[in-house]
């Protein structure tokens, strides 16, 4: 029976400080998000296939399929020249926190964790608004004046996130999507002078806070892992297991960043539960060696329950670290 109560136990554990198991998921962890930041979900309502968020970026539903997120179909900004007059939302708008706040009021902190996320916070953002080859080719012709949306992102985000700190969340989640399966979509350089340090300035005002960092991103990270951890990020997501050597990622990590994810979601989807066991098995001995590791799957995805369970079994079972 463990000692620890699951928040205590998922603080020690994002903290290195003795825990006492690996948890499955974000046990312990209630997820919040303000009004704005539920874009690829319908702006919050479960049951549309078709709308507009309030950067005026137009998403749809694949195959009007409820299970999957939306995806952009429209980039409102056509050209960068029109960034003078183009309307950014409002973050200074009360009503961005009003449902969030009324949530928080209900949980009880003395068992929970309160995280707020916030997914495609600034590269992912400068793209909605522009488009994805767009954006590419104008951070290598127009640097200038790309690096100008990225500023007016960042200062967007800066006033989103001291808002939320208001609240005093445990965590804070920012999802920023810059790899593919194979590697990062630009140049580790690129990403070095243009994304890391506008996300350095906004970490450190949560790190003065006391607040948690956990970073999402996709895809092959191996190259900007040290830098992940220099900007202070305390947990990583998902740890893709086809687009990373986890091995070389924990050892990058050990003792420094905690990592979440890591299960190979497409072998979950598609493998039968004995095939999932040892899946899951391999992941809490490559990337929960040590501790400092969420055990989940890379993505969510609609599992067959049978699968989801087998993973939740083994992680009791086999996931304790005392």
């Amino acid at each position: 029976m463990h000692r620890l109560s699951p928040k205590e136990n998922m603080i020690r554990l994002i903290k290195f400080q003795d825990p006492e198991y690996i948890p499955y998921n974000l046990e312990s962890v209630k997820v919040f998000k303000h009004r704005d930041a539920r874009f690829f979900e319908g702006n919050g309502d479960p049951n549309i296939q078709k709308w507009t968020d309030a950067w005026g970026v137009r998403f749809a539903l694949a195959d009007n399929n409820f299970n999957e997120s939306g995806y952009p179909v429209s980039h409102p900004l056509e050209s960068l020249d029109q960034l003078e007059n183009f309307n950014f939302p409002d973050p200074f708008a009360p009503e961005l926190f009003t449902e969030a706040a009324k949530q928080i009021e209900t949980v009880d902190r003395r068992e929970y964790l309160v995280m707020f996320s916030n997914p495609g916070f600034l590269f992912v953002r400068s793209w909605l608004l522009h488009g994805m080859e767009e954006t590419f080719i104008n951070m290598l012709t127009e640097p200038e004046q790309y690096e100008v949306l990225l500023d007016k992102i960042s200062d967007y985000q800066m006033t989103i996130i001291k808002r939320t700190l208001e609240l005093k969340p445990d965590i804070i989640l920012f999802g920023d999507d810059v790899a593919t399966t194979k590697a990062l979509m630009m140049a580790p350089a690129l990403w070095r002078s243009m994304i890391k340090t506008r996300l350095k300035k906004i970490i450190d005002v949560c790190k003065d806070s006391g607040c948690i960092v956990a970073m999402h991103c996709c895809g092959c990270v191996e190259e900007i892992i040290d830098d992940i951890m220099e900007i202070g990020v305390d947990i990583l997501n998902p740890i893709q297991a086809g687009a990373n050597n986890q091995s070389f990622i924990k050892k990058k990590a050990k003792d420094k960043l905690t990592l979440y994810g890591g299960i190979d979601a497409h072998t979950v989807v598609t493998g039968d539960t004995d095939t999932v066991a040892e899946l899951t098995r391999n992941a809490l001995r490559v990337l929960g060696a040590g501790g400092g590791y969420i055990a989940y799957t890379d993505h969510d995805l609609p599992f067959p329950k049978e699968n989801i369970e087998t993973i939740k079994a083994v992680v009791r079972k086999e996931g304790g670290l005392r």
